[in-house]
């Protein structure tokens, strides 16, 4: 049986808080405690959420009731805090993308070797069974030989100061905030790394893309283009296209727990449901892996992922962070 892990969070801001919602739908963690630089706004947080509100993101790492970190702070943080994190002897969940480039990110796998903590990159949307099922069964041949898969994650929000998907230091950008799903998708569904990729972006005034459009291509059989934005609103619906049919998932991100299956004319819904919350699912299957399984992201399609996004910034001209 997994064994329920004591959860502290790094950062009190919307995903944070998303999160620790979330953990109340699971027996297999609870929220001890929550770090913020300022001890109201972390009071703030416990508040609403639950736990100890704790100043300082040092003291969170320090406490002895936390089994586990989930760290929420941005890109540009990332690195810092999860080794510090496993340093102290604390599992570690950290947000994607895992760090500003693939380089970081490998000092922090190794330093989880080092430390014998656990780091995963918190693809949450690929802990939903639709998203697992699909891949399952293009995998496994029901669409026949992949030819084309298009994907989409954007939205249009308000540029606020201070926000770190606006800072190019942090690693902000379009690209690394949403296109790291489109990329680590498409990745998944083809159990490969693209041998090509091609992308352009537009360069907000903050000096970070905040739209973009990219290609991937697997050898000379499939083709994956994908669209991502922060200013940009338009459909999430991925497609993935062979020879022998056609899936649609209307929002694999946060999903419904179904899509749907065209072979030969006829269209079928597949539904693989869940009533527990994507973060709480994403919880447990973290509990699974630090009770010795493996976890659903793993180093490997987490340097895979870095990899792909440092090439296509590259290539669209976007600031990648050293």
């Amino acid at each position: 049986m997994t064994q329920p892990l004591r959860w502290g969070i790094l950062g009190t801001g919307m995903i944070a808080g998303k999160f620790a919602a979330d953990l109340s739908h699971t027996s297999q963690g609870s929220l001890i405690a929550s770090g913020s630089r300022r001890q109201e706004t972390a009071d703030s947080f416990a508040a609403e959420h639950g736990g100890r509100g704790i100043a300082g993101y040092e003291a969170l790492l320090n406490d002895p009731d936390v089994d586990a970190v989930y760290n929420s702070l941005p890109n540009g943080l990332h690195a810092e805090w999860s080794i510090k994190a496993m340093e102290a002897g604390k599992h570690v969940l950290c947000e994607k993308p895992m760090a500003r480039n693939a380089a970081e990110a490998e000092t922090m796998f190794d330093a989880a070797e080092r430390t014998a903590q656990l780091l995963v990159e918190a693809f949450m949307y690929r802990t939903l069974p639709a998203v697992q099922t699909l891949i399952e069964m293009v995998r496994g041949g029901a669409l026949g030989q992949v030819k084309l898969i298009r994907s989409n994650f954007s939205f249009a929000r308000e540029v606020l100061d201070g926000d770190a998907r606006y800072q190019a230091a942090q690693a902000g950008g379009a690209l690394m905030d949403v296109g790291c799903y489109c990329v680590n998708l498409t990745r998944a569904v083809m159990g490969s790394e693209p041998t090509d990729t091609a992308c352009f972006a537009h360069l907000h005034e903050h000096g970070v893309d905040d739209y973009a459009a990219g290609v991937l291509r697997f050898g000379d059989k499939t083709l994956a283009t994908f669209t991502c934005g922060m200013t940009v609103a338009n459909d999430w619906t991925t497609y993935i296209a062979g020879d022998d049919g056609e899936i649609a998932i209307n929002d694999p991100w946060l999903g419904d727990g179904t899509f749907t299956l065209t072979k030969g004319g006829e269209t079928r819904t597949i539904e693989a449901k869940t009533a527990t919350p994507v973060y709480a699912l994403e919880a447990e299957a973290f509990a699974t892996a630090v009770g010795s399984a493996t976890p659903w992201i793993t180093r490997e399609d987490t340097l895979g992922n870095m990899q792909v996004l440092d090439k296509l910034r590259e290539q669209a001209g976007v600031p990648v962070p050293a």
